[in-house]
């Protein structure tokens, strides 16, 4: 118990460390160049997520929780070939994409996606057999000579781009590092060498059970930066950049259910393999309701210092109104609960329910979204609650997905 509590809080606080890397880039764009920097830099990376998620195929969950047994090196085949598939759908984008795509950020911003990406399925090694401390500890090292080496470059240059490079390499290095960690096989079993088949045919089963695990991730990847389209579609690039400032409430509390699921998710296989699918759902509902009950304060906290707190940190140019920041603050407490509910869907290979959850709540997204902003709301306060609207959808879409259904329960999606 002591030793998953202390992996639970190392990959947390890895998790954390990430995200407060990212958001320290953000703001450090904030104090060199405004807004309009900002709203270009959150610009490529609603462009480049979604396409690097979407490609990964949910290899790094596979490798965890799949029942067939598939050759690492068929994963890592896997991997590079849908790397590199990005590497080029990025750059016909920059290259041949609208006027406002800034080619000068796009280049380090890809070579770090390209970096976790691979780093990414190493980390599932570590996972799967139990080295969460490791896990943990390369992401803090990494995060926070990321945001030393950022502060160097931007105080000797005062150049965001070449911060940018500096943080590129750093990702880099981060991600040779845990190759190196991760790099012994886990043992093979009798049971592994007697269930392998040939290549094509784990090849096609990995696929197989990619695909629906893809479009899953893609989907709730392209949600998480809808609100922003939503905010530019009503707005001004400095819109998006005071949006896309506060918004990294969300992008934090995304983060950190993130590591939340990591841990979680053997627990959960364990409970649905040995006590049954209704014990698992029965605790997974206990846990979500004591998340939201302990996070519902923070939000009445946010809602009271958030504007005068965020013309604080980032300046008088990026402040917001306090609707604004009550939609994000509910959107952040909703968000949490819901890496749970995405957990026991996981265990449960409902990979197509939590799609069409996530299709749903895009469309959701767009038309509360847009129809706030063609009523007379701000761009921002419609972004805002775009946000709120996708996460709450998701979380109720979720849990009532988990539902008993008609036949006998199964493992299959």
């Amino acid at each position: 118990m002591h030793s998953s509590r202390s992996s639970f809080a190392l990959v947390t606080v890895g998790n954390v460390a990430v995200a407060a890397a990212q958001w320290y880039l953000v703001w450090l764009f904030a104090q060199q160049s405004g807004p309009t920097a900002v709203g270009h830099y959150s610009t490529l990376i609603a462009m480049m997520t979604p396409v690097f998620i979407a490609s990964q195929l949910g290899l790094r969950n596979l490798f965890v929780t799949l029942q067939r047994t598939v050759r690492w090196r068929i994963y890592l085949g896997c991997r590079l070939t849908m790397v590199g598939l990005s590497i080029l759908i990025i750059t016909a984008l920059v290259v041949f994409g609208p006027d406002p795509i800034d080619a000068a950020l796009a280049w380090p911003l890809l070579m770090i996606k390209v970096s976790d990406s691979i780093g990414d399925l190493f980390y599932a090694r570590l996972q799967k057999t139990d080295r969460l401390v490791a896990f943990g500890l390369i992401l803090i090292v990494v995060a926070t000579v990321s945001a030393v080496t950022v502060t160097v470059v931007i105080l000797t240059t005062g150049a965001p781009v070449a911060a940018l490079w500096s943080a590129a390499v750093v990702s880099a290095v981060g991600t040779l590092v845990t190759i190196r960690v991760a790099a012994a096989e886990p043992p093979e079993t009798a049971a592994d060498v007697q269930s392998r088949t040939s290549k094509r045919a784990e090849i096609k089963a990995l696929v197989s059970a990619g695909v629906p695990m893809s479009m899953m991730q893609g989907v709730y990847s392209l949600l998480s930066y809808v609100p922003l389209a939503v905010v530019a579609w009503f707005g001004s690039p400095s819109d998006v950049g005071r949006y896309a400032s506060a918004a990294y409430l969300v992008v934090f509390a995304n983060l950190v259910g993130a590591s939340i699921e990591t841990v979680v998710l053997p627990a959960f296989r364990t409970i649905y393999e040995s006590e049954g699918y209704l014990v698992l759902r029965r605790r997974v509902k206990r846990m979500c309701v004591i998340a939201l009950l302990s996070l519902v304060p923070f939000a009445v906290l946010a809602l009271f210092i958030g504007p005068w707190l965020l013309s604080a940190v980032y300046g008088a140019g990026f402040e917001l109104s306090r609707a604004s920041v009550l939609y994000l603050s509910l959107a952040a407490v909703c968000t949490l609960p819901t890496y749970l509910a995405s957990a026991n869907l996981l265990v449960l290979n409902r990979y197509w329910a939590t799609f069409f959850v996530g299709a749903t709540a895009i469309i959701a997204v767009l038309a509360g979204g847009g129809s706030a902003g063609a009523a007379g709301m701000s761009a921002v306060e419609s972004g805002c609650l775009s946000v709120f609207i996708g996460s709450l959808i998701r979380l109720v879409g979720e849990f009532y997905c988990s539902r008993p259904r008609r036949e006998i329960p199964s493992s299959s999606g």
